[in-house]
């Protein structure tokens, strides 16, 4: 059977994707949680003159990665899609114990994971619209609480009876080792796991750890340099790919917040292609390894 990525617009062939955003937020409600306005991305003008931009610069995918309670619309996510070009994959699952719906807490690890095939096999909320990853299944800071053990469990359930791919957070970097235990211990397809938020760790020995048994990482906080130097996270990047690591990275910017989009002042999702890019580039990155980095690994990833 070809191997196919589960777009809101459909299936579609792995070659369809471009240059793509591996862990994003395009529509996304945060508000009852941070009690601000801030972290809402609705399918307004402000938006799709940013996306607008991003297709410009040679975006070719985005995967969107909230989830239930954080706000996720589907419907949403296909009408921007559509608007701007640019194929969208859509997540299921739960953020992290702090964001969780109060369903989370009385629901069985077996009722999880039935919502999450359903939601990857059937559709998202009677809209038609099918999940193409499990995502982004997090933890706290320096901790997985019991509640997000379970999360993570069901998660695992619903990837091993899918073949979906699944990317995790990691709060700061934190915890990339203990959710590699917790799929290693499940016997999970670790080729079709991705631990998020690495550029925030900075521990290279984690990094190998993580890298050796197989699994993909994400720096996918490009741009938020408040929260790391992007020299560091240069430095890290090329440190992992002299080692070899090359097919197991894939890039991304994280934008939760309207402050954060470039129209607005903002780095924007379009930092990644033309700020980050030209300065690996200017290290000596060569385009065929950004390409891998940016087109054929989130492809290889996103098939299933």
């Amino acid at each position: 059977m070809t191997k196919m990525i589960q777009t809101v617009s459909g299936k579609v062939d792995p070659s369809v994707l471009g240059q793509t955003l591996i862990h994003e937020h395009v529509i996304l409600d945060l508000s009852h949680i941070r009690q601000d306005s801030d972290p809402i991305l609705s399918d307004s003008e402000m938006l799709n003159n940013e996306l607008s931009h991003l297709a410009k610069a040679g975006c070719g995918g985005i995967v969107e990665v909230t989830n239930r309670g954080m706000g996720r619309d589907v419907l949403s996510l296909l009408s921007v899609s559509k608007k701007n070009n640019i194929p969208i994959v859509a997540a299921t699952g739960f953020y992290k114990e702090e964001y969780y719906p109060s369903e989370v807490f009385t629901m069985s690890e077996e009722e999880i994971t039935d919502l999450f095939l359903k939601e990857l096999t059937e559709e998202i909320e009677d809209t038609g619209i099918k999940a193409g990853i499990i995502s982004e299944i997090g933890s706290s800071l320096n901790e997985i609480t019991r509640a997000e053990e379970k999360v993570f469990r069901a998660a695992i359930q619903a990837q091993k009876q899918t073949g979906a791919p699944l990317s995790t957070h990691c709060e700061l970097g934190t915890m990339g080792t203990a959710q590699l235990k917790l799929f290693a211990k499940a016997g999970s397809d670790l080729s079709k796991i991705s631990i998020g938020h690495q550029d925030l760790n900075g521990n290279r020995e984690e990094y190998v750890r993580l890298l050796e048994a197989g699994l993909y990482i994400q720096f996918d906080t490009i741009g938020k340099n408040n929260y790391r130097p992007e020299q560091e996270r240069i430095e890290d990047l090329l440190f992992l790919l002299d080692k070899g690591y090359l097919n197991q990275i894939m890039l991304s910017t994280d934008v939760t917040k309207k402050s954060y989009l470039r129209v607005n002042g903002g780095f924007g999702y379009v930092y990644l292609l033309d700020n980050f890019i030209p300065s690996l580039q200017e290290k000596g990155i060569s385009e065929k390894e950004i390409h891998i980095m940016t087109t054929d690994n989130p492809r290889r990833f996103l098939a299933y």
